[in-house]
């Protein structure tokens, strides 16, 4: 029998990468300190997602923090991150793996919007 390590139960990948954008907090340092840069979001989880910019973070493990804006429905979400992994994806593009860092109602809210998201996508049929 297999064991599936997951231990969470979804991940939304995006069919048409959604826009948004990422910034790394004034507290930071490094490239794009307390800046709004372009991304796409390539898939979400209640607990993280993959991003995809031209913003090269030159990361340490884990010790870069970021804030993702996005708006899945009607609502603008701020959601506060840290860098778990990234790489160079073709010409000036970068790739990053990032863990949500959220409170209960963040989180909550998140959920909320991946369902009404979600519910949206399945009335479109999309």
């Amino acid at each position: 029998m297999d064991v599936s390590s997951r231990k969470e139960p979804f991940r939304y990948v995006m069919n048409h990468p959604l826009e948004c954008w990422i910034e790394v907090p004034l507290n930071n340092s490094g490239p794009g300190t307390g800046k709004l840069t372009e991304a796409v979001l390539l898939d979400l989880s209640r607990s993280g997602c993959k991003v995809r910019t031209p913003l090269n973070l030159r990361f340490t493990a884990r010790d870069t923090r970021l804030i993702i804006h996005l708006q899945l429905n009607e609502e603008k979400l701020q959601l506060l991150c840290s860098v778990r992994w990234g790489w160079m994806f073709g010409l000036g593009q970068y790739q990053y793996g990032v863990k949500f860092r959220l409170d209960e109602n963040e989180e909550e809210r998140l959920i909320r919007e991946l369902e009404t998201w979600t519910a949206t996508l399945r009335v479109e049929g999309l």
